[in-house]
């Protein structure tokens, strides 16, 4: 089982190690970022703890509250849900997409929402 799910995580990994090295390169204040195999998807750590996921459901970053709060107001992103009838995880935000700019995605990992995100 667990080599069938590294197979099925490893395009999620890859993927997720090309954007956090993009991310990292393009704006030293998001740290150090390391992918990691997630299920069936790829997790993103920094200083050990996971701020964000590529999964078959999208990318996800976790944030403040508030800027959750404004995030998905806007409908600029949606409740995370790893599974139809699983819990939202409060403390994310999914872009099902994974349709994202750098600096947005930077902005996120540094805690805030991107300015150029207007409230609806």
């Amino acid at each position: 089982m667990e080599f069938y799910a590294s197979q099925i995580a490893e395009p999620y990994l890859t993927q997720l190690r090309s954007l956090a090295e993009e991310w990292m390169n393009s704006d030293d204040r998001v740290g150090i970022l390391e992918a990691r195999h997630f299920f069936s998807g790829a997790a993103l750590y920094r200083g050990g703890a996971i701020v964000g996921s590529l999964t078959t459901v999208g990318l996800a970053f976790k944030v403040p509250n508030e800027v959750r709060d404004r995030l998905l107001k806007s409908h600029r992103a949606v409740p995370l849900r790893y599974f139809p009838n699983s819990p939202v995880k409060r403390d994310y935000v999914l872009f099902p997409d994974s349709v994202i700019e750098p600096e947005e995605a930077t902005h996120l990992l540094r805690g805030g929402q991107p300015d150029s995100w207007s409230e609806n």
